[in-house]
């Protein structure tokens, strides 16, 4: 019975991203990527495999970290400003129901968009004889792992945020967790042990997209695969913080007035 009402809030998310030519825009993206590919390939591509394969995974980044922040912190608050929650809430929905179904969306949502762009570019890359080894198709799977984060942690945003203020906080921390994790990690080593916990906590808090993110191994030639056992922590790590931003986000939702 979860499944089935799991499933049909999920649908709808993603016929709604569809009505909103989300998905089209981002068809659209990989067109380009084709067309810009095959700019760059008519000078010829020896000697810039690197380089196209690490603005290639630039631009899968970039775009769908864009389509997930956005998509994920207008889900629910359009829903409660449209009044096209009630409907929902008056079937034998729960809110804990209806956060999953959306949550479910608008990672299958993102997932889509990130499969389009990255069949494109993959296929650019190919025509012009660039390579990719294993370590490629990790990346692909720990960046789907990275975007369902991504859009737990926005969609409890969107819960105590306006949705542009959501949308804002989550760019900050997509795009600049990483440089955010070193400063605190050069404030650790340099502070007492009385304040160094202060550092770790905040630390052990911010969701740590960087680890998702095998970009600058896919761009090198001959780098090694990653352990399958980096791959199952990462598993456990985004399926840990997922289901804890969905528990900051239910209490939220509970909390609201619909």
């Amino acid at each position: 019975m979860k499944f089935r009402i799991y499933k049909a809030l999920a649908r709808g998310v993603l016929l709604e991203t569809i009505r909103r030519k989300d998905l089209w825009v981002v068809a659209i993206l990989g067109f380009l990527i084709m067309v810009a590919a095959g700019g760059l390939g008519l000078y010829g591509m020896q000697g810039l495999e690197s380089f196209a394969k690490d603005l290639a995974v630039s631009v899968l980044g970039l775009f769908t970290t864009i389509l997930a922040v956005m998509n994920s912190s207008r889900l629910l608050p359009e829903e409660i400003k449209q009044r096209t929650l009630y409907p929902l809430l008056a079937r034998p929905i729960s809110r804990m129901d209806l956060l999953i179904g959306k949550y479910l969306g608008a990672v299958l949502a993102t997932w889509i968009a990130f499969a389009i762009l990255s069949i494109t570019t993959a296929l650019a890359l190919v025509i012009f004889g660039v390579h990719f080894e294993l370590i490629m198709v990790q990346y692909l799977f720990a960046k789907m792992l990275g975007l369902a984060v991504l859009c737990a942690v926005t969609l409890s945003f969107s819960l105590y945020l306006t949705p542009a203020a959501a949308a804002t906080l989550s760019f900050i921390l997509a795009f600049g967790s990483t440089m955010i994790i070193r400063a605190l990690v050069l404030a650790n080593d340099g502070a007492s042990p009385a304040t160094a916990w202060l550092f770790k906590g905040i630390n052990a808090f911010i969701p740590q997209y960087g680890l998702f993110d095998f970009g600058g191994r896919v761009a090198n030639i001959g780098w090694a695969p990653v352990p399958l056992w980096v791959l199952g922590s990462l598993v456990v790590y985004a399926a840990v913080y997922s289901a804890a931003s969905l528990a900051v986000a239910w209490v939220g939702f509970r909390k609201k007035a619909i």
